[in-house]
Order: C-alpha cells, then sequence, then structure tokens
C-alpha cells in the first residue's frame, strides 16, 4: 500500500554500483544499476502538505471521497498525492439503538502544529439511508456538529478518530490550490522538508532495485544447482532470494571442465485475469507435490463446488486442466450459497471450509473431510459437510455474540499460532436491523475443526467509509498470514461486488493473547482497493498460499473495469517489506522486471 514516486524535477540523480566480488549485477555486459533519484533536502528545507476531499465520481465514492487526503509539495505548485490519492483519515461510523451501522463523513478538514505534533481535524456529518419504495433509496446527510480529530507526528502513523463537540484548536492550514484532480477545498500547511520526503518514500510503490547473483560456481553433481538463487533488491531494502535455473544441456557433469552457461531467475507471473470465466474467492493449496484450485462457482448460475489440480498454479487455468464436481445442489442436500469454499491441511488431512444453504438462504459455515487416502477430486472421498459448532453445541450463527441474535456464518478460515488452534469467520444478523458483517474469532479442535473450542470474541466491525461504503457494511473473507513475529489477518470490505470492494488488516504480535480483542490492531486504511495496482477494480476476498520454493501468493477476485461487473480472479506473489509486513499490490515487473531475468553464469566442473 504505498504510492507512486515523486516528480524527477524534484530529484537529483545519484550513480550505484551493485557490483560485489564473486557477484554480477544483471549480465556482465550489462552496465551497473542506477539508484533510484534520491531527494536531498536540509534541515532548514521546508514543503507544502495539503490536506482536502474529493469529489465523488463514478469511480470513487462519496464514502470514500468524503475522507482526510494529503498531498505535499516541493516547490509550492507541483503536489504529490500521499497513498494514491486514496482516503488516509476516516471517521467512524456510529451504532443505531438496534445495532445498526449509521455511516459518517467529513468535510472541510483543517490542520495545525501543536508542539511536535500535528492535529488534523474535520466537521462530521452522518448518512441516513432513506427508502424511496419503488424508486430504492437515497442517502440524507446530517451535520452532527462534532468534529473528527486525529493526530500526528511523521505523517505515517495517526492517532485513532477522536470525536470532539468542538474543534480542538485555531486551524493554521492557509486556502491553497492545487494540481490535484478534484481536490475540494484543499488547506496547506509548511513542514519540514525531510519530512514531507520521508512520507513519500513511505508510500511509495516498493520496487525491484538491482539483482545480484555468483558469476561463477563449482560444483561437483547437477545436483549442486539446485541451491543456486539470486538475491533481488528492493526500494525499501528488503530483499528476496529467487531461484537460478541454468540451461545445463551442455555441461558434462562426468568429468572436470568449465562451462559458460545462460539461465533464467525464476518468477511467478499471472495475468489479470487468470481466466475469462468469472469465479469469486479463489482458494489455492499445494497438497502432496501438486496445486488445488477452488472458488465460489455463483456468477454462473452454478450451486457446487470444482475442484481443479495441477502440476503447477499457472496451470490450474489451462483449458484442458483435470477437474471434477465434489458437490452439487443437484445431487446434495445444499441446495444454494455454496460460497468460499478454502482448503487447510490440518494434522496432515485436508478439509473445506465453506458455506452452504440447506433451502431458501440461509447461508451457514460447514467443514468437508478428505478420507483418509482420498483423491480430492473423488466425489466419493469427501465426507458429508459439518456443521460448525460452537462449545455449547449452538450453530456457529447462533447467538455467537451472546446477545441473543442469530444470523448467517460464511467464510470461515483456519490458522495456527503458538501451538493453537483458531477460526475466524464472518456473521451478520438481520434480527431487528442489520448489523452488517464483521468478523469473529475462536480456537477450535484441530481434531475435528467444525468444533469450536471458545466463545467467539468480535474483531472488528465496518467501522470506516471504505468498510460501510454504499451500505454494504462488510467485514468478510478473513485469510492469515503467519510470520515469524506477526500475525497479519486479512479481510474484505466495501461493496462484494462493485469497485469499492477492499482488503484491511488486522495485526497482532506473536505471542500475545489472541482471544483479547485489544492485542489486535486495525489498519485505518485499505492494503489493496480500486487501482492500487493499475487496472484492477474491487480487489477482495482474497486467501493466501505457498508454493514450492516457500513464497506466499495471494489470489483474489477483482473487475477489469468499472463498467464490467464480472468477477475475475487475479494471483501475485506477497512481497515482505524490510519490516516484514506483507505487500499485497507488488506486480510481477515490480517484482522483477521481464529484461533482469536472463543470467551468465560460469559453471566449474570439479
Amino acid at each position: 500500500m504505498k504510492l507512486k514516486k515523486i516528480a524527477a524535477m524534484l530529484l537529483c540523480l545519484l550513480t550505484f554500483s551493485a557490483s560485489m566480488a564473486g557477484c554480477a549485477n544483471e549480465n556482465d555486459e550489462n552496465p551497473p544499476k542506477q539508484d533510484e533519484p534520491e531527494i536531498q533536502y536540509g534541515e532548514d528545507d521546508v514543503a507544502k502538505l495539503a490536506v482536502y476531499t474529493k469529489e465523488s465520481s463514478e469511480g470513487y465514492s462519496s464514502y470514500i471521497a468524503e475522507s482526510v487526503h494529503m498531498a505535499v509539495s516541493f516547490d509550492g505548485k507541483t503536489y504529490e498525492p500521499l497513498f494514491y490519492d486514496y482516503g488516509m483519515l476516516f471517521s467512524e461510523c456510529e451504532f443505531s439503538d438496534l445495532d445498526g451501522i449509521i455511516s459518517t463523513g467529513i468535510l472541510d478538514p483543517q490542520i495545525y502544529l501543536d508542539g511536535d505534533e500535528y492535529v488534523i481535524y474535520a466537521k462530521e456529518y452522518s448518512r441516513e439511508k432513506i427508502d424511496l419504495g419503488d424508486y430504492g433509496t437515497e442517502i440524507k446527510l446530517n451535520d452532527t456538529g462534532k468534529y473528527v480529530v486525529w493526530r500526528t507526528s511523521d505523517f505515517l502513523e495517526f492517532t485513532m478518530p477522536e470525536v470532539a463537540d468542538s474543534a480542538p484548536g485555531e486551524g493554521t492550514g492557509v486556502a491553497c490550490t492545487t494540481d490535484v484532480d478534484g481536490a475540494v477545498n484543499p488547506v496547506e500547511i509548511e513542514i519540514p522538508a525531510l519530512l514531507a520526503a520521508d512520507a513519500v518514500e513511505y508510500y511509495a510503490h516498493i520496487e525491484f532495485d538491482h539483482v545480484e547473483y555468483p558469476e561463477e560456481i563449482t560444483v561437483s553433481s547437477e545436483e549442486d544447482l539446485d541451491d543456486l538463487y539470486a538475491t533481488v533488491y528492493y526500494t525499501d531494502g528488503s530483499t528476496h532470494d529467487k531461484k537460478i535455473i541454468l540451461d545445463t544441456s551442455k555441461i558434462d557433469f562426468s568429468k572436470p571442465g568449465e562451462y559458460t552457461v545462460e539461465g533464467t531467475i525464476f518468477r511467478r507471473s499471472f495475468p489479470f485475469p487468470v481466466e475469462s470465466r468469472p469465479w469469486g474467492d479463489p482458494n489455492i493449496i499445494l497438497y502432496e507435490g501438486r496445486y488445488y484450485f477452488i472458488g465460489t462457482d455463483d456468477q454462473n448460475g452454478n450451486n457446487e463446488f470444482e475442484v481443479r489440480v495441477a502440476d503447477s498454479p499457472e496451470e490450474l487455468f489451462d483449458a484442458d486442466v483435470e477437474r471434477s464436481i465434489i458437490l452439487s445442489h443437484t445431487t446434495d442436500l445444499w441446495q444454494s450459497t455454496y460460497w468460499a469454499p478454502e482448503f487447510h491441511l490440518i494434522n496432515d488431512k485436508l478439509y473445506i471450509f465453506c458455506a452452504l444453504t440447506e433451502s431458501g438462504w440461509n447461508p451457514q459455515a460447514y467443514v468437508l473431510e478428505l478420507k483418509e487416502g482420498g483423491n480430492p477430486l473423488e466425489r466419493d472421498d469427501w465426507e458429508i459437510p459439518r456443521r460448525c459448532m460452537l462449545p455449547d453445541f449452538r450453530y456457529a450463527g447462533d447467538n455467537p455474540r451472546g446477545d441473543g441474535k442469530g444470523g448467517i456464518s460464511i467464510d470461515m478460515t483456519y490458522f495456527e499460532v503458538g501451538g493453537k488452534s483458531y477460526v475466524a469467520w464472518s456473521y451478520r444478523t438481520y434480527a431487528g436491523t442489520d448489523s452488517g458483517s464483521m468478523i469473529l474469532l475462536a480456537e477450535v479442535d484441530p481434531e475435528h475443526p467444525y468444533q469450536i473450542t471458545t466463545e467467539p470474541i468480535l474483531l472488528t466491525r465496518p467501522r470506516f467509509g471504505w468498510e460501510n461504503v454504499d451500505i454494504t457494511d462488510n467485514n468478510e473473507g478473513p485469510n492469515a498470514i503467519v510470520t515469524e513475529d506477526k500475525v497479519y489477518l486479512s479481510y474484505s470490505a466495501g461493496s462484494a461486488g462493485g469497485d469499492t470492494y477492499a482488503v484491511g488488516m488486522l495485526i497482532a504480535d506473536i505471542g500475545d493473547d489472541l482471544m483479547d480483542p485489544d492485542s489486535w490492531t486495525k489498519s485505518q486504511t485499505p492494503w489493496l482497493a480500486s487501482n492500487f495496482v493499475e487496472g484492477q477494480y474491487g480487489p477482495g476476498h482474497n486467501s493466501f498460499f505457498v508454493d514450492e520454493y516457500g513464497d506466499t501468493y495471494i489470489a483474489y477476485h477483482g473487475h477489469t473495469s468499472l463498467t464490467d461487473g464480472a468477477r475475475v480472479d487475479g494471483i501475485r506473489r506477497v512481497h515482505f517489506s524490510a519490516d516484514g509486513s506483507p505487500v499485497l499490490d507488488m506486480t510481477a515487473e515490480q517484482d522483477l522486471p521481464t529484461e533482469e531475468q536472463t543470467v551468465t553464469i560460469t559453471v566449474i566442473v570439479e
């Protein structure tokens, strides 16, 4: 979730040589890699930072536009928007007496310096949904008479929004004119240029910088090449090791010799979409040496689960891929909402977590178990789906919050941390009013993963405008990445069928009590949204998988344009930044440009 680079006119060019003993940067015949231009400012230099809201448009909902946006200028004329010119600070919703969501937004943001902190505040208003009967609905804006306040010292981290009855101080922002398209009522303040430069760098896309690999390697057999890797360096200082595949056809490993051969640095690259057929909620797993795919197929009018298998994730989308229907409304009890299936390997057993409905519309969480020695493509090798149960044997959608209400339970996922097993799922009740979908978390018995063993806790509800956008009020589709020190639980928010769909993130430290809601930090902005990757709209309901090289990938659905509502799937590698956090919007070319993949290496056979 980083932003474009600052205009070259503001930068000065430095030269960097990435050569080192025994290593090559690109090919030997190519010149050394040039660093990206680097901003150079002194402690006394100043820049301008503007805050504003945006005009709403067909591709930018008012729920997102009416939040605080920011841009910086180093010359007072050219402004560089931060964070893709997407909203950075959102007010939080209110809740009705019946626990329904009342969305809020802001107008006329202002800014001033208070000691070492910058205070940003704006007028708050609420959005009231008016039912027009046959004519649909409209949104009425109501001035709450209150203000929403945020604080920051660096424009990288902000306090959560606080509501005040009056303006917190005298804003010193000066009305200005920016060259940012659609900016509404911008005001600006002087800030240190070094602070502005840090913000530009922080919100910039993390991209390829240079690559290093051995110019020469000594081996005694072809197997010694299995550990041949290149190290790719990125603009934030992070690295990633990538497998080098050499053309060994002209090497005789049976006798000593020296050979200069070409090879390729391996980089998976998937088109968007991966296939034209519309799918939702894509999920992939590497199981017993082969890749399996499953997803939601309801846009084709199908109420069934199709499983595919291939030797690589790329081949899963070939027209002649091996596939099979393992559950269908035509032959089984469950008649609709064959939603969000996920493969999970638990104690060496393969399971599918999913949502099914017996009749009508009432999606609930179920788990299918593959029989011992079973084939995932064989329908009869799967046990009958078991509905997920709470500790006292209530169903997962039956009063999970202890408020006497029941609802739907969907999008259940599984992960393990510190020897404990957890499930997270999306729950929504319509008792009295629509609560909006929310993410619940509980521990589960890994021997019987449909049996929840603790009372659920509430992790998140759609509090921000990018989550409760256009009255869709979604927090759904959780999926986890567990690293050495953190748990990253992604989730989807916004309009599940539209361009406002986006991916947010919940983060907890390994070792903390995950069943304590205070252990989790929620992102104030999405980590993936429309056009964060150019030409991809409404990305959401993602899952993660790990390939044979140990690399993590994100699979998700989205749209190819603002006017095409068909959900189609995308896949790309998840990069891990210098601070260890997952990067969800790095394209294959930002990961490793195609022209950098070819290497030339001297192989010495002993």
